[in-house]
């Protein structure tokens, strides 16, 4: 069959698809196709859905005080919809809240009795990757200076802050670890998440423990605070830069701060203190060694 291309504007040429063909396989305007170039000739393809993944779980007394690493798994698998059975009705408001805070896209549809139904009904699509995961370095980056603040000045009255920032790096984390898992994306891209994540969480457990022990402003702490700030952009600028030199740097700064002024600090420190240190310390080793994704990544396509 032959069709007349038809000129739209400036530079658009468009064509027109047999009616027959669009009725066979039900599409509509704002469907989607497939276009694949093959020398002179141009294929078609009806555009299939995803399979949507689905998983039924009993909740039982051994894997309950699980649930929240349990759905987190679930939905980073790729699942679209789980449900839950044996629900008490606490644990059904434990799920919403899970829900709300860590699992992009999805919500609670069904409630009825003891059993629970999560569905994914406005996900992202995966073009949100990058802007996603820059979101996430930019989240650390906000965390670090509320950290630093509170370090300074002796007042931790920014827990609610933290503790929400940790909740929606999770959130973004998760998605992206998501369309990873359901794309099957580099395992560099899987690392970098990860470290990222334990990234995340060090800050969140460092300023938890410093709130609860009410530590006073310490020269050593902050000098090694601002030293993190500084290491950390090293990682941004390596990613997104793609900067071996800031690789490099990182490496250097190991000797200088995780096995040096950490290692000194700690000697001379006792009680909260050297807790903090500790923790301190832990943050500098995860960026260092969650520079080893972003090393690979060197050798592959620039980050959008």
């Amino acid at each position: 069959m032959r069709r007349k291309i038809i000129k739209q504007g400036a530079a658009t040429l468009t064509l027109s698809l047999p009616a027959k063909w669009t009725k066979k396989f039900n599409l509509k305007a704002g469907d989607e196709i497939e276009v694949e170039e093959h020398g002179s000739q141009l294929l078609l393809n009806q555009k299939k859905a995803p399979e949507r993944k689905e998983m039924t779980l009993e909740i039982t007394e051994a894997n309950k005080h699980d649930i929240q690493p349990i759905l987190s798994h679930l939905y980073r698998m790729g699942f679209d919809s789980i449900v839950l059975k044996n629900v008490s009705p606490g644990l059904a408001n434990v799920i919403t809240n899970i829900t709300k805070d860590y699992l992009l896209g999805f919500e609670v549809t069904e409630r009825d009795g003891k059993q629970c139904k999560i569905t994914n009904i406005s996900e992202p699509t995966e073009e949100k990757y990058p802007v996603l995961l820059r979101r996430i370095f930019l989240i650390i980056k906000e965390t670090q200076h509320l950290v630093k603040q509170s370090f300074k000045n002796g007042d931790y009255q920014q827990i609610k802050d933290i503790e929400d920032l940790r909740k929606q790096g999770d959130k973004f984390i998760f998605f992206c670890l998501r369309i990873v898992t359901r794309e099957k994306g580099p395992l560099l891209d899987w690392e970098l998440l990860k470290f990222l994540l334990q990234i995340e969480h060090a800050y969140h457990y460092l300023y938890i423990y410093a709130s609860e022990h009410k530590l006073k402003s310490n020269q050593r702490v902050n000098e090694l605070l601002d030293a993190l700030e500084k290491y950390f952009q090293l990682y941004y600028e390596a990613f997104y830069q793609r900067d071996i030199a800031a690789i490099n740097k990182i490496t250097k700064m190991k000797k200088d701060y995780q096995f040096g002024k950490c290692y000194i600090y700690l000697e001379q420190a006792k009680g909260p203190e050297a807790v903090v240190l500790s923790h301190i310390r832990e943050i500098f080793r995860l960026i260092q060694i969650g520079a080893s994704p972003i090393l690979g990544g060197l050798f592959e396509a620039k980050p959008d």
